[in-house]
């Protein structure tokens, strides 16, 4: 999946302007600050006091906190389909452990799938349904590769 267009990156988005930056070419904020059409006239900007030339760390990867990678993710989207598959005390100490965590009304909404599901979103269900002793291959109803815009 490639960002073709600044009408692809998600509004208020923070861009860098640090072209000489040597993680310019795979960083999602140098991408689309590189996007940003003539026409726009205000942006989120990283302030350009960052160091010139951010250093690595000791494994070679980008030391600036503000550094994002352009990369593609797996999204998920609602998960009804196993709930039918539950058992009556299984899903209610599962619904329980998820309201906790979530709240009322985005339970309902990424349960539905109006709310795509992160991969930490998923990771935190997959352990939800480990703990009820629930075991199913894909608990999500959908999934799509999306752009990872926040990290």
């Amino acid at each position: 999946m490639t960002i073709s267009s600044f009408t692809d990156v998600p509004k208020n988005y923070h861009l860098c302007v640090n072209a000489n930056c040597p993680w310019h070419a795979t960083c999602l904020r140098q991408i689309a600050m590189r996007l940003l059409p003539d026409s726009e006239i205000r942006a989120n900007i990283i302030t350009p006091n960052l160091p010139a030339r951010p250093q690595a760390d000791a494994h070679g990867a980008s030391a600036c906190p503000y550094y994002r990678e352009s990369r593609t993710v797996t999204y998920a989207r609602g998960f009804e389909n196993m709930e039918d598959k539950m058992t009556v005390v299984q899903y209610r100490r599962y619904r329980s452990m998820f309201l906790a965590a979530f709240g009322r009304n985005p339970f309902y909404e990424r349960r539905k799938g109006k709310i795509a599901l992160s991969p930490n979103e998923q990771s935190l269900i997959r352990r939800m349904l480990n703990d009820i002793g629930f075991s199913i291959d894909n608990p999500f109803d959908e999934t799509e590769e999306r752009i990872d815009w926040n990290d």
